[in-house]
């Protein structure tokens, strides 16, 4: 039976990209967004690993974004930053639990 389970994902506080996290395991996954900012941010994810792409749309205030893909890698870029503390954290069940 798979279990919830979260993983933090890096959020830049400068325009940039951050670490990109192995999320292949997980079915039903969703990024929440949050924390106090003024700043955009795009989640994206890659199935070849190399190929980004954006899923949902930017996210401007706290949100959840549903990954309703089936991708390899997860990673949010900001795409414009004045202030503040993004945070995002990946949410969805592993499947390789028993």
């Amino acid at each position: 039976m798979a279990r919830p389970e979260k993983l933090r994902l890096e959020v830049k506080t400068a325009v940039g990209v951050g670490r990109a996290e192995n999320v292949f395991r997980f079915r039903d996954k969703y990024v929440q967004a949050h924390g106090t900012f003024v700043a955009t941010v795009q989640v994206e994810g890659t199935i070849d690993g190399s190929d980004y792409f954006a899923v949902g749309g930017p996210v401007s205030a706290p949100a959840v974004v549903p990954v309703p893909e089936t991708v390899e890698f997860v990673r949010v870029r900001t795409v414009a930053f004045t202030s503040g503390e993004p945070k995002a954290v990946l949410g969805g069940f592993d499947e390789r639990a028993a």
